[in-house]
């Protein structure tokens, strides 16, 4: 009899960790398993499998504060729970923060499944101790991901912090992202139809426009090397588009700076670009670094955290600090400085002057973009996911303000 799981994230709309349900709700073997999907968010930008059911436990605004989306938090918990136990669903893998949250928290309202989670950023980043809000939210964090069967970060970096800084004591495994090489591939060949003039150097960017992306840091980096010949793709959507585009206007950059939408296939402007840039405060694991390297383009990255020094120059320290003026030539491609015009512009102009030197890391790009092959992943998570059905059943967590949220006929 095939188990029944929960793949649980907020969305499938554009973005890295949103491709990486879309991977393996297609790899997952579905012999094995009844595969539910739940979401919190009715965009899905992603192909997901014929006939795949979504549930949403809600269908919220992107644009609600962040008071509401705490205070929503145990209802949906509450919500969330009822489902699995209706369906009897007996493992639930979430992704996203506050998935994660709710998946974990729903232990306090008799959830019986196994719960494992995948945290997909920098947690740090969005927890803290800068005010009272933060610190109850941080607290919360620890109380709920402690609760999990298992953690799996994608990065080494996200990992330490979950372990070391919050001292969230559970199980952990790290699990890479899944990528469909072969479809990429074949992808990238696709014709594009904007007129863009691929014969001239191309920088490129794709990424949600949200702030922690980091895009002004970008288009600042282009205002300081505007008289050389070269053009800088944006690729996206998001909450800061119109502001972005407003900047790019006022310095006089609209010959400079193209902005393409969003487009389920960025694989064809990866494979036609000169050198991808990658300028995050903060990531989790950017999926956009491995699938530039199958489709063999150059990356320029900023050292944040996570992701880009594990990729970019493995086996060097994850505690490398890189001067604000300087960037480092890594076995995979370059890495700046969080945050430093100087540096970027420093890295721009090394790959504008060496175009035959990014050629060299073209190899080594393509075997390490191999490592992440969506079915070798999906079946080292398969592993995983049996493991934790097979192991004995756990307690729900009592809850004395359980009946309180499931009787309270509040309407979320």
């Amino acid at each position: 009899m095939k188990k029944k799981i929960v793949i649980f994230t907020y969305s499938l709309v554009g973005g890295g960790a949103e491709r990486t349900v879309a991977n393996l709700l297609t790899s997952l073997d579905r012999r094995k398993y009844d595969i539910y999907l739940v979401l919190m968010n009715t965009n899905v930008a992603y192909k997901i499998p014929y006939g795949q059911i979504i549930h949403y436990i809600e269908k919220s605004d992107q644009f609600e504060s962040n008071t509401r989306k705490l205070i929503k938090l145990p209802f949906l918990a509450s919500r969330f729970a009822r489902y699995c136990k209706e369906n009897e669903i007996e493992l639930v893998f979430s992704f996203m923060n506050r998935p994660n949250m709710i998946a974990t928290m729903a232990k306090w309202f008799g959830l019986k499944a196994k719960v494992l989670i995948s945290e997909q950023f920098y947690t740090p980043y969005l927890y803290n101790n800068d005010s009272i809000s933060n610190r109850f939210k941080t607290w919360l964090l620890k109380k709920c991901y402690g609760k999990a069967e298992c953690i799996l970060p994608n990065s080494q970096g996200t990992m330490a912090a979950l372990r070391d800084d919050f001292k969230i004591k559970t199980n952990y495994k790290l699990i890479k992202n899944p990528t469909d090489i072969k479809s990429i591939r074949d992808l990238r060949e696709e014709t594009i139809t904007e007129p863009i003039d691929f014969n001239k150097f191309t920088f490129l960017n794709i990424a949600a426009f949200r702030p922690e992306k980091n895009h002004e840091l970008l288009i600042d980096a282009v205002y300081e090397i505007r008289d050389r010949d070269f053009q800088l793709l944006l690729v996206g959507e998001g909450l800061l588009l119109n502001q972005l585009k407003e900047k790019v206007n006022k310095l006089g950059l609209d010959k400079k700076i193209i902005f393409v939408p969003f487009t389920c296939n960025p694989f064809k402007y990866l494979y036609r670009s000169s050198c991808f840039i990658l300028s995050s405060f903060a990531e989790g694991f950017p999926n956009i670094l491995i699938e530039a390297m199958i489709c063999d383009l150059p990356i320029i990255a900023v050292d944040c955290k996570t992701g880009p020094r594990e990729l970019l120059a493995p086996g060097t320290s994850l505690h490398t600090i890189i001067p604000y003026d300087k960037f480092e030539i890594a076995q995979y491609g370059l890495l700046c400085a969080v945050n430093a015009k100087t540096s970027l512009v420093a890295a721009m102009n090394w790959a504008l002057d060496h175009p035959e030197k990014l050629k060299d890391f073209h190899e080594h790009m393509i075997d390490k973009g191999n490592e992440f092959d969506f079915q070798k992943v999906a079946d080292d998570l398969s592993v995983t996911i049996d493991q934790y059905l097979d192991s004995a059943p756990v307690k729900s967590m009592s809850n004395p303000m359980k009946k309180v949220f499931e009787n309270s006929g509040v309407l979320l």
